[in-house]
């Protein structure tokens, strides 16, 4: 879809989200991965003054994410899962320095605007959902003076999708 296509799709629903306070939520997948497209919609849905929500684990280039879509987001939801680097590398694909470094470079940011964040622990058993773990994210966000955290419970319906 076009986002022209995608906006008067969205435009149907303005009244219930003027009444309930909804908007749109862009999530994943990841979002940032066509971050050029996403911030032309997140631009084309404020200027109907609709507000918006991205989803992101943080893996994105922060240049292009503050100047195509900080500009124009409401809200944000981060995703931390794992501070230890050998860990996140080993059960997520990738390292989590450039997550980390996102994240504390959006906090920079966040100081001087109204966007609300929300950082979020998708809780794994025996992966993210360890004393240690969560012991070690706490420390983190603590440390980078993040006062609001939610905790994910774990949703085991990605197993269905699996290859058998």
């Amino acid at each position: 879809m076009t986002i022209e296509e995608i906006v008067n799709e969205v435009i149907k629903d303005k009244p219930f989200f003027d009444t309930s306070g909804g908007g749109v939520t862009l999530s994943g997948g990841e979002p940032m991965m066509n971050i050029y497209f996403a911030g032309k919609l997140l631009e084309a849905l404020k200027r109907e003054n609709i507000h918006t929500l991205i989803e992101t684990s943080g893996h994105f280039n922060f240049s292009l994410f503050k100047s195509h879509i900080f500009p124009h987001c409401d809200a944000l939801y981060y995703d931390i899962k794992l501070i230890d680097e050998k860990k996140h590398k080993y059960y997520c694909g990738v390292g989590n320095k450039i997550i980390i470094q996102n994240l504390l470079q959006l906090l920079e940011v966040l100081r001087d605007y109204t966007t609300e964040l929300l950082v979020r622990v998708p809780l794994i058993p025996d992966i993210t959902a360890t004393k240690e773990n969560c012991s070690e994210i706490a420390e983190f966000l603590c440390n980078c003076g993040v006062g609001k955290v939610a905790l994910l419970r774990y949703n085991p319906l990605w197993i269905e999708k699996c290859v058998k």
